[in-house]
């Protein structure tokens, strides 16, 4: 049935900060999505080249609502669902990019490779996850040396075990910059071979640069790279306008690697009880602009 797991959304998605239970409403449908996809992806029923889109308000980085300690926790209980079923998790994170003096890393990115270290993962003795940080799960940055191999037998001293799955934090290019994050994620991606590769909030679109290289040479094998990554899980709120993000007018909702692209309407309550995001629309595509629109007038 198409309309399988549609959800009906009761949550003040409008309201900053969000409260707690919304925040894990939303942290435990991506994770179970997640998970899906891997065990899929080991089936060789989807391919291993994934990405994940939750675009609430505090995970748009346009907004000033966005929040850099939801990103965080998403990260977290994803990687942690993961490592609870005995995957190995690398958390990655880009570094500076550019050359010479005109270097950096996206704003967005600032300081979170050193946060998701700092974070209570609950790995310590005697806690809920004790070990697993540093065992299941352990972080790095976008590029083929941060794809761990394995090395060496069971037990032996200084054997490792292989990474099982990358999920890679919102990588993206930057403005003004001559260099561009496809080439170093395209390696990563080559040496994990056939292990799930997950992009979270991806933004492989080219940018403008002065000497133009991210907007000719090469445009169209980036293009295709970026297009290979399969959506597994979209949460997505639509606006009135690309430069008015409130009121909410509904969400784009794909639940999971298989499911249906379904379109809610945000409706309110009598009385000011809250909103509710309401089933209208459902594809096996991506529904474009122009038909949400009319389905939301109609």
């Amino acid at each position: 049935m198409i309309f399988s797991r549609l959800i009906s959304l009761f949550i003040f998605a409008n309201l900053y900060s969000a409260d707690r239970f919304v925040r894990k409403y939303f942290y435990d449908m991506a994770a179970d999505a997640v998970l899906d996809a891997v065990v899929l992806c080991s089936d060789r029923k989807i391919s291993n080249r994934m990405k994940l889109t939750a675009m609430f308000p505090e995970m748009n980085p346009s907004m000033d609502s966005y929040r850099i300690g939801t990103l965080l926790e998403l990260a977290r209980s994803i990687a942690i669902k993961l490592a609870e079923q005995n995957l190995r998790v690398r958390v990655c994170v880009q570094g500076s990019m550019g050359v010479g003096i005109f270097t950096g890393v996206p704003k967005q990115l600032n300081g979170v490779h050193t946060l998701l270290q700092r974070m209570d993962w609950q790995s310590g003795p005697g806690e809920e996850n004790e070990g697993m940080v540093g065992d299941y799960v352990n972080f790095g940055f976008v590029g083929k040396d941060h794809v761990v191999n394995s090395s060496g037998s069971d037990g032996e001293a200084g054997a490792t075990k292989q990474d099982d799955v990358f999920l890679i934090l919102c990588p993206q290019n930057m403005v003004g910059l001559e260099s561009s994050i496809i080439g170093n994620l395209a390696e990563m991606v080559d040496a994990a071979g056939d292990r799930p590769v997950i992009l979270l909030n991806p933004d492989l679109t080219d940018k403008i640069s002065s000497q133009g290289q991210q907007s000719v040479r090469g445009r169209q094998q980036r293009l295709d790279f970026a297009n290979s990554f399969k959506t597994i899980f979209q949460f997505q709120n639509i606006y009135y306008s690309g430069t008015s993000y409130f009121p909410i007018l509904g969400s784009v909702v794909k639940l999971g690697p298989l499911e249906p692209w379904v379109a809610h309407q945000r409706r309110d309550l009598v009385d000011d009880a809250g909103e509710v995001y309401l089933p209208v629309y459902s594809s096996e595509n991506t529904p474009e602009n122009e038909i949400l629109i009319k389905t939301f007038q109609s």
